[in-house]
């Protein structure tokens, strides 16, 4: 087992007993895809749970099955932190949780054919038609899902709202690669916290299994991560300031938007002569908020690079980012881009 695959798998010391697993995966630090059988120091099924909640279903599944692995996946800080302490105060071991969208991790976290289910419980239905757009169901998460589940695998759905339900049954028919059933929900599913809260008023519960059909789906790539981060260098001297208004632009099928510079102070000589940028970048299934650094390395050389802050993945808008800086620089402050490194 690598460092890097053992940081994944353990709770780092002072926070728990040596050797205790540790639930909250730190997928930024890893390769992709994950290696979950170092993760979890054991093989068996591989299930995934894309919005958890509180935890419950996904603890009653674990306690119920001790052979298998769930991993959580959840962009709620709150519900994860209450998932932890489900996991915690049950005592199971075979829960890892990952805070993360579900279509970035779906694709980056897991190989091709290794998921046995993935369960979606109770999504946002985003009832509005201009917002269909939005829901996780869609032909091209499910395209997706076929790449990662193993040969029948399932894509399990729970939901209170009728037209999420048909664009769920129309998604997965669209594809070709799933046969739908119809099965009676195994009861924990109806016992979660959004269900009951539905169930109480009065709302009408749904249940559709979507399995694979054996038709061969299309092949998603995971991305690679760079030895270097992304980089360039400028040659001239950064001056005392330059002007950066907001600027927007698109990279990678996604958008970069580059908000403010300041002046970095440490003091000493180097005084004045380093900036950061603050910059957001959104593509489809990720989003994330970066600074990049922009230095006098020499005295006629002048960096651009991404900071490790904050544990970046590296996207093509993220590489984005740090051009659209160098290029900002080029214009406001007169510099010469000289090489290029994202």
């Amino acid at each position: 087992m690598s460092a890097g695959t053992e940081a994944l798998g353990r709770e780092p010391g002072g926070t728990a007993a040596a050797g205790a697993p540790r639930v909250l995966l730190p997928w930024r630090s890893g390769p992709f895809p994950v290696d979950w059988d170092a993760v979890f120091a054991e093989d068996g099924p591989l299930h995934v749970e894309v919005g958890f909640g509180d935890g419950r279903f996904t603890v009653r599944r674990a306690l119920a099955e001790p052979g298998a692995r769930f991993v959580g996946l959840e962009v709620s800080s709150g519900s994860v932190q209450r998932a932890l302490r489900n996991v915690a105060r049950h005592g199971v071991a075979n829960v890892r949780i990952a805070k993360v969208g579900a279509e970035f991790a779906v694709r980056h976290l897991f190989d091709r054919g290794s998921i046995a289910s993935i369960v979606v419980n109770f999504p946002d239905p985003w009832p509005k038609a201009r917002h269909e757009k939005n829901r996780l169901m869609r032909p091209a998460f499910l395209e997706l899902a076929a790449d990662r589940l193993e040969g029948r695998g399932e894509v399990r759905l729970a939901t209170d709202h009728e037209g999420y339900l048909e664009f769920a049954r129309e998604s997965a028919a669209a594809t070709g690669l799933y046969e739908e059933l119809r099965p009676e929900p195994p009861p924990a599913v109806f016992e979660t916290k959004y269900a009951l809260k539905w169930r109480a008023q009065g709302k009408p519960l749904h249940y559709v299994v979507f399995r694979r059909n054996g038709a061969p789906a299309p092949a998603f790539s995971h991305l690679e991560r760079p030895k270097d981060m992304p980089h360039a260098l400028l040659k001239g001297t950064l001056p005392a300031s330059a002007e950066l208004s907001k600027t927007v632009a698109r990279h990678g099928g996604g958008h970069v938007i580059l908000h403010e510079a300041a002046t970095v102070m440490p003091g000493g000589e180097d005084r004045g002569r380093r900036w950061l940028v603050r910059a957001t970048v959104d593509e489809p299934d990720i989003r994330q908020q970066l600074l990049v650094l922009v230095q006098q390395r020499r005295e006629d050389e002048v960096i651009v690079r991404l900071e490790t802050f904050g544990d970046p993945v590296v996207t093509p808008a993220v590489r984005g980012a740090v051009h659209e800086v160098a290029e900002w620089l080029a214009r406001a402050a007169g510099l010469e881009v000289t090489e290029r490194d994202y």
